[in-house]
């Protein structure tokens, strides 16, 4: 009987959540804006404003702002970060597809970091320096950086120090040059 060995294992794995105050209070503000023009123009017939939209844009921005904006930020709007037995993958949802893979093979260093989000990168989220480093980042100020053969990434984690010696216990045919 051959065994068959699944290379996809998953060893660890951290699923954030946005938690920046400021967000939460925009979103929150953006919506509720949305319902009560919806219900002023739309249900009551009482324009918003002194030049109101058209009924058909302000539901149309209704169900946009109002409706799937919210949903997307309290259920699909995560950042989901798994070590598996040939990499460390992550999926920035719901902006990716698929998982993001950084194979073993392919990363020459990492190290957990310390990091303002808004120096380096300029804010969080899925980001791109001038230096040409990404980040994939939620929230927070720790990370562990990724030394790949042509470019620097770094994913943002809560547990640095439990990714590192996730990725350690794996990473046995190229250890990292620290």
């Amino acid at each position: 009987m051959v065994a068959i060995i699944n290379q996809n294992k998953v060893i660890y794995r951290e699923i954030q959540r946005p938690r920046q105050l400021l967000l939460w209070l925009l979103a929150l503000l953006v919506t509720v804006f949305m319902w009560y023009g919806f219900i002023q123009q739309i249900i009551f017939g009482i324009p918003l404003g002194s030049n109101p939209a058209p009924d058909a844009v302000l539901v149309a921005l209704w169900l946009i702002f109002g409706i799937a904006f919210p949903i997307i930020m309290l259920i699909w709007m995560k950042l989901i970060i798994e070590v598996r037995d040939d990499g460390l993958y992550i999926r920035f949802m719901p902006f990716h597809t698929r998982y993001r893979q950084f194979l073993y093979k392919e990363i020459t260093h990492y190290e957990p970091i310390i990091y303002s989000g808004f120096e380096r990168f300029g804010g969080w989220g899925i980001r791109v320096n001038f230096k040409g480093e990404t980040a994939y980042t939620m929230n927070g100020n720790q990370g562990l950086e990724l030394k790949l053969r042509n470019k620097t990434v770094v994913i943002g984690t809560q547990k640095p120090e439990e990714l590192k010696k996730a990725m350690d216990a794996l990473n046995k045919s190229q250890p990292p040059t620290f």
